[in-house]
């Protein structure tokens, strides 16, 4: 019996491809061998991953892992374009008395986004000979925050902050069939939106531009039924070789804001191909379909993430990996 307990905190791991607008929702929760590996997982995760990215790889798992325990935390977050600098700058002209310099940095400031995705995951999981299942718990959280010019006084300017919270709660089922693997996880989602915008001369830092949210913003739309599935084909009874297929969320959820904004939970498909040998695992996962902001207006994402892992003497990891946003997005920084 092998077990994993793994307690990841990744900061700054700029994976939203860009700071102009808002990014679709992550295809899966944060995880460290992931994320080493560019964030594949489709044909490649461990039983502590799997849930989140392939349900159908719990029981499709070529070594003598059979249960897990996983814990992670994860924090992405974005500034490209130095958009807290304008803000701050903003604040120190407006206590400074300084009209011009305010109306300055707010110009500066409009367009410019700060982009910043949360993940909590918890999994306990097993594989047995065919069977394998598991019980998972993803939190996660997208926020948006921008700032808006209402006229020709930068002074007047508005700060926004759009955001989407879900908790997910999961039960994860999967059966291998000779070469082919299949997997469901029916899940609950506890959804909750925040949608809030305050004078910018009136916002201190972006703790008050959160408080707003949550006290004036917030909408708690309850919960609804979900599901993932996904399938695994290795080539043959020895073969090295697998490629998966999966998707997440099948039933598209809509939801309105505080400020009538749409935002949406949409199914998320994407395949992926794997190498996992005794010392080398090499994987390659792509989105078939372009997945559409948290906002309208923003950028649609379209991952093509590969990834390596070498196991040094079964104790060290080494891991790189690489992705791009081959969607047809302008002014965007494509990879990572």
């Amino acid at each position: 019996m092998s077990s994993h307990l793994q307690k990841s905190v990744l900061l700054g791991l700029a994976m939203g491809f860009g700071a102009s607008n808002s990014f679709a929702l992550p295809f899966a929760t944060y995880e460290a061998r992931s994320a080493g590996m560019g964030t594949t997982g489709v044909a490649n995760s461990n039983i502590a991953a799997a849930p989140f990215f392939n349900p159908a790889m719990l029981a499709a798992q070529r070594f003598e892992d059979d249960f897990s325990f996983t814990l992670g935390v994860g924090v992405q977050a974005l500034d490209k374009d130095g958009f807290i600098d304008d803000v701050e700058a903003f604040n120190d002209a407006i206590d400074a008395g300084n009209a011009a310099a305010a109306d300055a940095a707010s110009t500066r400031a409009s367009g410019k986004t700060l982009d910043l995705i949360a993940n909590g995951a918890l999994n306990v999981g097993f594989s047995a000979d065919k069977w394998a299942g598991a019980v998972s718990g993803n939190g996660y959280l997208q926020a948006n925050a921008g700032v808006r010019k209402l006229g020709l006084n930068g002074v007047d300017s508005e700060a926004d902050l759009v955001a989407l919270e879900i908790t997910e709660v999961g039960v994860s089922i999967a059966r291998k069939f000779g070469n082919w693997s299949i997997g469901v996880t029916p899940k609950s989602q506890s959804v909750k939106s925040y949608d809030t915008s305050v004078l910018l001369s009136t916002t201190n830092d972006l703790d008050d531009l959160i408080d707003a949210a949550t006290t004036t913003g917030s909408i708690d739309h309850g919960s609804n039924f979900n599901a993932d599935i996904g399938v695994v084909y290795r080539f043959s009874d020895k073969s090295k070789w697998q490629v998966g297929l999966v998707q997440r969320n099948v039933s598209e959820q809509t939801f309105t804001t505080a400020q009538s904004k749409t935002v949406k939970i949409e199914p998320q498909t994407r395949a992926g191909l794997a190498y996992n040998g005794d010392v080398i695992t090499l994987a390659v996962d792509y989105d078939l379909t372009e997945n559409d902001p948290l906002v309208a207006g923003g950028d649609k994402t379209q991952m093509l993430a590969a990834g390596i892992e070498v196991d040094v003497f079964d104790t060290l990891k080494l891991r790189a990996g690489y992705a791009t946003n081959t969607a047809d997005v302008t002014g965007t920084d494509l990879d990572v």
